[in-house]
């Protein structure tokens, strides 16, 4: 008796591959396309910030700073010890945050920037838990857009940078906040920036 092999015609291995491929995609999603697929980066956690008129559904614990009345911000960002401008933020007892970031600075690389318009909003999301465990800490996010004009001061050339701004941080049980501002034109590559206040009246 004689074993019969089959080879199968070349377009029909084709469209295998094809669906298999397919099948994998729906499966794992498209996150993996994408170079900065880091959860730890603010865009890839754009499903924490609410659409507009939604506020967070939350209960805080007694350790967590309590939301009574609007907290206010106002502080110096800065990137590697050099300041970058000054962030105002606002902390509603719903839970929304709303804020700007404005003014200029000089780049290493002999630029100037003039931070054009930088808005962002969001809310606070008592689900994540503070890196080192500390279950005090109220983290929030916040997602919105920049302009910014950076000026090459041997040429004299303006540049627009246009994008995306992303503004995080801790908020403690004596409402400091320990914050993170990230620029992004395209979600692949970024300019981190620091900053940390507590409350004005």
């Amino acid at each position: 008796m004689h074993t019969r092999h089959y080879i199968y015609p070349i377009w029909i291995r084709f469209f295998t591959l094809i669906a298999a491929l397919a099948a994998f995609l729906l499966l794992v999603g498209p996150s993996f396309l994408f170079s900065n697929s880091d959860s730890s980066l603010p865009w890839n956690e754009q499903a924490s910030i609410l659409p507009p008129g939604k506020t967070p559904q939350f209960k805080l614990s007694e350790d967590q700073p309590q939301l009574t009345g609007t907290l206010r911000y106002k502080a110096q960002v800065e990137q590697g010890g050099q300041p970058r401008g000054d962030i105002n933020v606002l902390i509603y007892p719903d839970g929304t945050v709303k804020g700007v970031w404005n003014g200029e600075y000089d780049q290493p690389n002999d630029a100037h920037c003039l931070i054009m318009a930088a808005s962002f909003t969001g809310n606070i999301d008592p689900s994540k838990h503070f890196v080192k465990r500390d279950p005090s800490r109220l983290y929030f996010i916040t997602a919105g857009t920049s302009t910014l004009i950076e000026t090459n001061l041997s040429t004299n050339r303006d540049r627009g940078i246009n994008g995306f701004i992303y503004v995080r941080g801790w908020l403690d049980p004596n409402y400091a906040v320990i914050g993170e501002l990230i620029i992004t034109e395209n979600k692949k590559t970024y300019e981190t920036f620091s900053w940390d206040a507590l409350p004005v009246n």
